[in-house]
């Protein structure tokens, strides 16, 4: 990466955050040459920034977790127009805690839980909810193997669901600074941690909720399939017009 392929809002912003970082809005220059260093060795300017906003909460953002996309600020969107009232909300792969986060916002009076295998995620979302002020519990588990209770009426997944073989093809923002086990979805198009939180809910007997899955727009077929006793399954295009969501009731 060279300075010009770094685009001027971009610089605008490593600007602004070198004159915060010096106190001075002139005084800034070695603060500016420091981030913008890191920038063209393929550094996100999110982390950079170390905070960024979602939907309508401010998240603090590191290589803890993925960098929230726009695809599931998107999610939040459609769930805000499908759900009413729920009363329990699980987040599977919480991450950076912005799903949790957003669900407590839209359900204040939901109780909100949020898992993740890795405990690094679980302590930056956990900071997120101290951040925004919100009573959230966060909870380190693999998939539901440490989730005791199965009264949940909704259920939002944003699993790892890139295909292994295709990790070494992301950009170098991506290899380089962000956790890929919080993208490698395995072998089998991507779906094994999708198709072993299914598995999981059925052996568990988890019953009368809602579901949504954040997928590759490739595979939402392959999705549907392991959902075949679900009811009310839809495969919902994202903004960009591609499969993205796939919903269910049981």
């Amino acid at each position: 990466m060279d300075i010009k392929s770094i685009p001027n809002h971009e610089l605008e912003r490593l600007k602004q955050k070198a004159q915060e970082i010096s106190g001075s809005k002139t005084e800034y220059q070695n603060e500016y040459s420091t981030l913008l260093t890191r920038r063209l060795n393929h550094e996100p300017i999110q982390y950079i920034e170390e905070f960024m906003p979602f939907y309508t909460v401010q998240l603090k953002v590191d290589e803890r977790a993925l960098i929230p996309r726009p695809e599931t600020e998107y999610l939040i969107e459609i769930i805000k127009n499908k759900v009413v009232k729920p009363k329990s909300i699980l987040d599977v792969g919480t991450g950076s805690g912005c799903i949790s986060l957003m669900m407590k916002h839209l359900y204040p009076e939901a109780e909100v839980k949020g898992i993740d295998i890795s405990p690094f995620a679980i302590q930056l979302a956990t900071e997120n909810a101290t951040l925004n002020g919100m009573n959230i519990e966060f909870i380190q588990s693999d998939l539901l193997n440490e989730v005791s209770s199965s009264n949940f009426d909704l259920i939002i997944a944003n699993l790892p669901y890139i295909p292994s073989s295709e990790i070494e093809t992301l950009d170098l923002e991506v290899l380089n600074y962000e956790p890929l086990n919080a993208l490698d979805g395995g072998d089998n198009d991507g779906i094994n941690i999708i198709q072993n939180l299914i598995n999981q809910i059925e052996d568990k007997k988890y019953k009368d909720f809602e579901i949504f899955l954040e997928i590759d727009e490739r595979f939402g077929q392959k999705v549907i399939e392991l959902l075949n006793n679900y009811d009310d399954v839809e495969l919902i295009k994202d903004l960009a017009d591609k499969d993205r969501y796939v919903y269910a009731r049981r």
